[in-house]
């Protein structure tokens, strides 16, 4: 795959279409000189949130939470992007990272030990799939958010829904579930309960399942990846 150009699309509430989209994330983040991650298919999650970060009317002063934070590189790329606000990160596991100014705690992304209002932006890489309930992810990230905030979400996808039974818990321990649309919907509806609406109209077009057996799939699977984008009213 030949990368033909730096630029992104710039647009949230879609699907990862191709893998063409992979090869422009990865060069977008070495061209700024930010960190690409170890499975570089994650790189469409990393660059297009930090693209946004990176534009020049964007207020950097900014208080962010990072749920899942282990390896989403969001936060080692918000240093690195001059975000001047609280750089926080939560996730079940020890944390990855040592890094001044970053402020990581292990515990329940469901019951995080910040005070109400405590964030502009959060951001939850790749996570829900994992057993989260989506009601009490949008109570507390509605908790959380200041009004106006912005909540980004990724997930795996892929519709028809696709099994991953055979697969069990061998992912972190937890059940992996490849969500489907009728389950987008429900997370649409699980957050706009909790004031959390969708910033845009979802694309629901798909091209190709970019995750694959000869690309990054774990345990064989097939499927895209979702990139959704809600703000506190």
């Amino acid at each position: 795959y030949k990368t033909k150009r730096i630029n992104l699309k710039n647009t949230m509430n879609r699907f990862l279409k191709t893998r063409l989209e992979v090869d422009n994330c990865t060069s977008y983040l070495k061209k700024h000189n930010l960190i690409s991650h170890f499975f570089t298919c994650k790189d469409f999650d990393i660059a297009n949130i930090c693209q946004e970060w990176n534009r020049p009317d964007f207020d950097k002063r900014i208080d962010l939470l990072d749920m899942g934070a282990n390896g989403s590189y969001l936060l080692p790329n918000a240093v690195r992007l001059g975000i001047k606000g609280r750089k926080c990160g939560i996730d079940l596991g020890k944390p990855e990272y040592d890094l001044k100014g970053i402020d990581y705690v292990q515990g329940d992304l469901m019951n995080c030990p910040y005070e109400d209002n405590s964030f502009d932006t959060i951001t939850c890489l790749s996570v829900i799939e994992h057993q989260v309930d989506f009601d009490k992810l949008a109570k507390e990230c509605s908790r959380l958010l200041r009004k106006g905030g912005v909540l980004y979400i990724t997930h795996d996808y892929w519709n028809p829904k696709v099994s991953t039974e055979d697969v069990g818990t061998k992912l972190y321990g937890l059940k992996w579930t490849i969500l489907d649309a009728s389950e987008v919907s429900l997370l649409e509806v699980a957050l706009g309960k909790q004031g959390l609406n969708m910033t845009s109209n979802m694309d629901w077009e798909t091209k190709e399942t970019v995750i694959n057996d000869q690309f990054c799939a774990p345990y064989g699977k097939k499927y895209t990846f979702s990139l959704l984008k809600f703000k506190k009213v």
